[in-house]
């Protein structure tokens, strides 16, 4: 299934700009970096659950994040969020995932999710993530374990603030 056809119009032509070999290069996203993936996948799989739960509890600390949450089904949210991560931790990347990431980046900016705490969630599963790896992660290579899973985090960071940013630019309405 061509993946552009579920899209709106502004993530297709967004997601045709995206270059993703280039990117590929920049974030180091190798081979090795899918390989050291696939080792670390089911201790964070496992994990994925119980540090979706915190993190929500975390954003409600905040009043903007509060009260994004107050008009929206944050169970439906936290299913698309784990779908998110595992779709991220799988480091598979293509047309699909674009669409995918670029969609979450316009949705975020449209509800009026600041960059700052936008960046405070990447954060949050990204030090959450190491820490999973720190205390549970028994393989050969936790240095190119945790080297790859930031990668990873950080490379699709850039993926949907590309969304963000280019709404923003071009002055689109929010909700």
């Amino acid at each position: 299934m061509d993946a552009y056809v579920h899209a709106s119009p502004e993530v297709q032509l967004l997601a045709r700009k995206i270059d993703l070999p280039a990117r590929f290069l920049r974030f180091e996203i190798t081979d090795l970096t899918r390989q050291n993936l696939k080792a670390v996948q089911p201790i964070l799989h496992e994990h994925l659950n119980g540090l979706s739960a915190r993190f929500y509890e975390f954003l409600r600390r905040f009043p903007e994040a509060d009260r994004i949450f107050q008009s929206h089904d944050s169970e439906v949210i936290r299913q698309h969020l784990q779908r998110h991560w595992m779709r991220v931790l799988q480091g598979h990347y293509d047309d699909e995932y674009v669409i995918s990431a670029l969609t979450i980046g316009y949705a975020h900016y449209k509800a009026h999710v600041s960059p700052h705490m936008y960046m405070a969630g990447y954060n949050y599963f990204l030090s959450s993530f190491l820490q999973v790896i720190t205390t549970d992660y028994r393989g050969s290579d936790f240095v190119a374990a945790t080297g790859s899973v930031s990668k990873v985090i950080l490379f699709d960071m850039s993926i949907t603030l590309t969304a963000f940013m280019v709404s923003a630019l071009q002055g689109e309405p929010r909700e």
